[in-house]
């Protein structure tokens, strides 16, 4: 009723009582663990976080917002990531003695030396590795989930350090390194990371897998593949600005042709010095093939691959344009007589400065293009014996 008191006790309650939530305080951020040290290495932890898409995984780039000293026996521990104030992903670096930075990648891929980590608050994480191999070596005891899969890319590289285990023995120094990595090493480690590409939900690893798959934003090897990605990252991370950032390198502008669209007409002209247009060869099935005769791997797929290809499909519709990016006239036409490519070549013989090589955006030779019959790209940069199976498919269902 109005004017009625209420019992003291009720009173007291009401002053002293606080949501549930509030009464226990909120979960520590804690970043934490071992790592191994031996001599020529900075006894230092530096925590560095990318503020832009070209920032992550690059030396030089982000700000070191945290560092934490190693003990004698390698343990370290972050003291206050009190500021940690949202979900990120930051790289966490050790540098050898005789560097000036830190936030610098060892080179060769062996030496790398830093951990990517996803850190949340409220999150714990614990890494323990080798400061000589941290790349290499870090395991996670406890972290964000995101950051274990941030572990499944370290681990898709595997075949490229194996490759360099085999080359050398570890040694304290890395000058001992080859820089040399097998193409199979590469092919296998490319294929793992487009397949966590094609799988991944989580944004965060995204963009660090797209990072390892074009460290200095080229993406004309798959541009399609590469498209769908950001197609994705555009609905999963609606409004984090490296997706806009991102897509500035994937504008078509900077793209090849892509699968499904008409390739650009072009005329070059030939030995006989006669001028030979891409559209005067419409054919079943049309192979543009980018070669020079300085190019070991192209003279060698010209005569294991597309001049069979040419013998058994010719009649049946298959036809192959060769454009070389040579210099010497001299070279050029006595590789075509040598290698026996006996179908339509052409040259404007200005070698990386063609006009041609530069509108459609290809970076090495051998590089080929596969037409219909309407002068639509089918498929790209395709060889050996993928090449043969193509071919051999496309004609016996079309």
């Amino acid at each position: 009723m109005p004017g009625r008191m209420l019992p003291l006790f009720f009173l007291f309650a009401l002053i002293f009582w606080q949501p549930a939530c509030t009464q226990n305080p909120a979960p520590k951020t804690e970043l934490s663990g071992k790592i191994a040290l031996r001599e020529g290495w900075r006894p230092m932890l530096y925590l560095v976080k990318p503020n832009f898409y070209t920032q992550l995984i690059a030396s030089y780039e982000g700000a070191v917002v945290d560092s934490a000293t190693l003990a004698e026996d390698g343990s370290f521990q972050f003291r206050d990531l009190g500021w940690l104030h949202e979900k990120g992903i930051y790289l966490l670096f050790i540098q050898p003695e005789g560097s000036r930075y830190r936030n610098e990648i060892a080179d060769p891929l062996p030496a790398e030396n830093y951990v990517c980590l996803v850190l949340a608050p409220g999150c714990t994480t614990r890494v323990q590795g080798n400061a000589w191999e941290l790349t290499h070596s870090y395991q996670l005891t406890e972290a964000h989930p995101e950051s274990l899969q941030l572990l499944q890319l370290r681990d898709a590289r595997l075949p490229l350090f194996q490759e360099f285990e085999r080359q050398s023995p570890p040694s304290d120094s890395t000058e001992e390194w080859s820089d040399h990595v097998n193409t199979e090493s590469q092919q296998k480690t490319n294929a793992a990371l487009f397949a966590f590409l094609d799988t991944a939900q989580a944004s965060l690893p995204v963009f660090a897998a797209l990072r390892l798959c074009a460290p200095i934003n080229d993406f004309r090897d798959q541009p399609e593949f590469y498209l769908a990605v950001l197609d994705r990252l555009r609905t999963r991370a609606a409004g984090h600005p490296w997706v806009e950032q991102l897509a500035t390198y994937l504008n078509p502008s900077r793209l090849p042709v892509l699968k499904g669209a008409l390739m650009p007409d072009f005329a070059l002209p030939t030995p006989a010095g006669d001028t030979l247009s891409l559209k005067d060869l419409r054919s079943r099935l049309l192979l543009v093939d980018f070669w020079a005769s300085w190019c070991a791997p192209c003279r060698r797929e010209m005569k294991e691959t597309i001049r069979p290809l040419y013998d058994q499909y010719h009649d049946q519709g298959f036809n192959v344009l060769g454009v070389s990016i040579d210099r010497s006239r001299e070279a050029w036409e006595a590789a075509i007589r040598k290698d026996g490519a006996i179908w339509p070549n052409v040259s404007d013989l200005l070698g990386d400065l063609s006009p041609v090589r530069q509108s459609l955006k290809f970076e090495y030779i051998p590089s080929n293009y596969l037409l219909d019959a309407e002068g639509r790209l089918l498929a790209r940069n395709v060889h050996g014996a993928d090449l043969q199976e193509f071919v051999s498919t496309y004609m016996q269902k079309h």
